[in-house]
């Protein structure tokens, strides 16, 4: 009985870790896919999120070694306004609210990400 109840556990354990690197969420049983608005706003959050990562690796890398990393900063910062120019032409075509919200959260994110600078 005891090696059944362990199966059950790394079974569940395993569905749940497989649900959040396929879906980025956490859940037992994987709600349905996103519609073609959200997974392009998505695309577009991830495209966000990766110039950040390298607009804070030139920072730190700057920090603790003292290289000019001004061009690297600078890459990241037209990889988020290039993003922040899809999204707005994206904005305008988008016709379902859970893609009108996420393009929201997302132009806010980046305009606060910018005031930031």
């Amino acid at each position: 009985m005891k090696k059944l109840a362990a199966f059950a556990v790394v079974v569940v354990v395993g569905l749940l870790g497989y649900n959040y690197a396929t879906t980025g969420e956490i859940k037992l049983v994987p709600s349905f896919s996103k519609s073609a608005e959200e997974q392009t706003v998505a695309d577009l959050q991830e495209r966000f999120e990766a110039a950040q990562r390298q607009f804070s690796q030139a920072h730190r890398t700057a920090g603790v070694s003292g290289i000019d990393t001004s061009t690297e900063a600078d890459a990241a910062v037209d990889d988020i306004k290039r993003v922040k120019r899809d999204l707005d032409k994206v904005s305008k075509s988008l016709s379902e609210e859970k893609a009108k919200d996420m393009a929201a959260d997302l132009s806010s994110t980046i305009e606060e990400f910018q005031r930031r600078l």
